[in-house]
């Protein structure tokens, strides 16, 4: 089985920027961060539509601008630049490495699926590299999730049916995404509180945290 994880949110925790943004926003710090997550999302999707392909890292850093801007902290455009690159550094979930590890001991393929530059991607891996077999970008399908053009391109770099490709994510635009190309999919829902998108493909999976991943995939594979 090919087991695609999104990064962001899913591998990496994107509310780990709190402790880069706390010097310059103090105690909204995580206001901040949320608000960036979310407009960082905004504009990928609103430029996908128009069918346009920024890099991401300014998607990236048009994100913390507006976020800043709309909390009415004001600070230098060198600064803001610096705390874009934030993105570079997410720490990973705890879960990552070991549910990676226990997958690949399973003799299941991983890769890292998403919408990151491939430097990105590989410099956030390091906690985990060896378990991965690869890397696939948006920067080289040329279009954002959740396109099917991207969910496609994963398909034809590794050569895999989409009923052999797992896709595992914390974000349900992804997961749908992937279902609408036919690929299964597992939605990580990491806060209890979390709600699925009232529309789109249902996941045919959903689970607490990634390392639920390898008994769900051996139970399936036994039956």
């Amino acid at each position: 089985m090919l087991v695609a994880f999104d990064m962001f949110g899913t591998l990496a925790d994107t509310a780990s920027v709190v402790g880069e943004l706390a010097q310059a926003c103090g105690d909204r710090a995580g206001e901040v961060a949320h608000a960036w997550r979310d407009r960082q999302l905004e504009y990928m999707f609103r430029v996908t539509v128009m069918g346009q392909f920024p890099p991401f890292a300014d998607l990236t850093r048009w994100g913390l601008q507006r976020a800043l801007a709309d909390a009415g902290i004001v600070i230098p455009a060198a600064e803001v630049a610096t705390l874009a690159g934030a993105y570079e550094r997410l720490q990973p979930f705890a879960d990552a490495r070991p549910a990676l590890a226990s997958l690949k001991n399973h003799d299941h393929r991983n890769v890292v699926f998403s919408v990151g530059p491939r430097s990105w991607l590989e410099q956030l891996a390091g906690n985990y590299s060896e378990f991965v077999d690869g890397f696939v970008s948006a920067e080289d399908a040329g279009v954002y999730k959740p396109h099917p053009g991207i969910y496609r391109h994963l398909l034809e770099t590794t050569g895999t049916d989409p009923s052999s490709a797992l896709l595992v994510s914390s974000n349900p635009f992804d997961i749908a995404g992937a279902g609408v190309v036919g690929l299964r999919t597992a939605w990580c829902r990491r806060r209890p509180d979390a709600l699925f998108d009232p529309f789109g493909p249902r996941p045919d999976y959903v689970i607490g945290s990634l390392t639920e991943l390898s008994d769900i995939l051996r139970t399936q594979s036994s039956k």
